[in-house]
């Protein structure tokens, strides 16, 4: 009998010993009778001026009905149903799941600090809210995720069921009653405009902007869509502000982010272009991508020194060109690209300068950028008096690497049985090797002008018939 006691006893927190029932739960901390009376004496509340048993050791200690009125220690909420008092203070129902210990769930083994026990599930396991809600279905209706009652042959949630339509009490249109107080679009609305004051707090100069986007927004892709994206573009106002305090033209925007990350902000760009607080200059925007990729090019060889000093000096050089109106900002990528390319591939090959040897390697791999490249061998020559030359072009040679290539992409094409009629990748590709046209007439030519027929497929293509047979790879 003695040990049955001891197992369904419980420890006092203050005197350690146990006992068989606590008296008073004050701060998480558990008093029995004895120490309750010892500890909790009665002196007039400070707040209310009632008198009522207080712990003596907090100087600063209220009465229950004090503790009770205060917000909520977590929520900040003031009408609440009390919940448990923590040494935070007193949280509602809803906030005291989050002060409970965490344990795992008996059914899953998912840690929670909500778990709780359902008798309609038939056992008695402490369980998390994904297995409590196991047997839950979505309402055809509100389309809430709840429990389900099927009556006259329909499912429906038990608020949909009993009370139907009720009106919304914002706007009083009618709604399902699983909603709750407010139909969709209210909902929707309120958090857009709970979350774009939010935003406007943290802004000063900016925030009439962020308000009058916060309105576009709605407009341009709906409230529903407004409220759940809206917080993503704090972050470009606030670092406008942060930057120049104002609202700057286009020409500002576009030096300090980049036309990389302005693309991500496309919207805010389309309601400034909308409002004509800026006017988008297409021609700057290509400049910008453009020395955006040169500097990841001439970045791409930073690693070795003697390499970069050489693809510098070239950039250099086609600088001092763009300054003469002799070429563009997208023709100096295209030369500095291949020159990149050359000098990585001899960083490989443990040549930084490149040499004939670099030069016949980097062509065998890469022959259309011939004439490309022929810039940047002419700079190598003249300016750092590097024995290079460029090879004569052989175009028989040329037409039969094109052929190779093109046979191996028609051989991986059918080897994944995508030799068809449908398939346009297939037909350009065999066109191209089969009869010498375009790579891209295939994708050019109109679904009406291809046949299919026994055996394979026949393309129409200014005026002239082109017949495709079906060859099938056994691997």
């Amino acid at each position: 009998m003695n040990e049955t006691l001891s197992l369904s006893a419980i420890v006092c927190d203050e005197c350690e010993r146990n006992v068989p029932k606590i008296t008073r739960t004050y701060k998480e901390k558990k008093y029995c009778l004895n120490c309750y009376l010892r500890v909790f004496k009665r002196r007039l509340c400070p707040k209310c001026g009632n008198y009522a048993r207080l712990n003596k050791y907090d100087e600063h200690a209220i009465c229950s009905k004090c503790i009770s009125s205060k917000p909520c220690a977590r929520c900040k909420k003031t009408d609440y149903d009390t919940g448990k008092l923590t040494k935070y203070g007193m949280v509602c129902k809803a906030c005291a799941t989050y002060f409970r210990e965490v344990k795992p769930c008996e059914l899953c083994g998912a840690t929670s600090c909500r778990l709780t026990k359902v008798s309609r599930l038939n056992h008695d396991l402490s369980v998390c809210p994904k297995c409590a809600r196991a047997d839950h279905e979505t309402c055809p209706a509100c389309r809430r995720y709840r429990l389900l009652t099927t009556k006259n042959g329909k499912k429906l949630c038990t608020k949909c069921h009993d009370l139907g339509e009720v009106p919304c009490d914002k706007c009083q249109q009618s709604m399902p009653a699983g909603y709750g107080k407010t139909c969709q679009d209210c909902y929707w609305k309120s958090l857009l405009q709970k979350r774009t004051d939010i935003n406007c707090a943290g802004l000063a100069n900016l925030s009439n902007h962020f308000r009058m986007f916060s309105d576009w927004l709605a407009d341009e892709v709906g409230v529903h869509k407004a409220s759940i994206t809206i917080n993503r573009y704090f972050t470009f106002f606030s670092e406008i502000e942060y930057q120049f305090n104002f609202l700057p033209d286009y020409k500002g925007l576009l030096s300090y982010f980049g036309a990389e990350n302005l693309r991500k902000f496309e919207l805010p760009m389309r309601w400034m272009a909308f409002l004509s607080l800026i006017v988008v200059d297409a021609n700057m925007r290509e400049e910008d991508t453009e020395r955006r990729r040169i500097k990841k090019l001439l970045d791409k060889v930073q690693a070795n020194p003697e390499s970069f000093k050489l693809l510098h000096g070239y950039y250099q050089q086609l600088i001092s060109a763009l300054k003469s109106d002799k070429t563009t900002l997208r023709s100096i990528r295209l030369a500095v690209s291949p020159a990149s390319s050359l000098l990585l591939l001899g960083a490989e090959m443990g040549i930084f300068t490149p040499n004939q040897k670099v030069l016949y390697a980097y062509l065998k791999n890469s022959a259309g950028q011939r004439a490309a490249v022929s810039g940047f061998v002419n700079y190598l020559r003249d300016v750092h008096e590097v024995e290079i030359d460029l090879p004569k072009l052989n175009p028989g040679k040329a037409q039969k690497n094109r052929r190779k290539k093109l046979e191996s992409e028609m051989l991986d094409l059918m080897k994944q049985g995508k030799a068809s009629a449908d398939n346009r990748e297939w037909i350009s590709v065999a066109l191209a090797y089969f009869h010498g046209l375009p790579k891209n007439v295939g994708k050019k030519v109109h679904s009406d002008q291809i046949y299919a027929e026994e055996g394979g497929v026949k393309v129409e293509w200014n005026s002239f018939s082109y017949y495709l047979k079906y060859w099938v790879l056994s691997v």
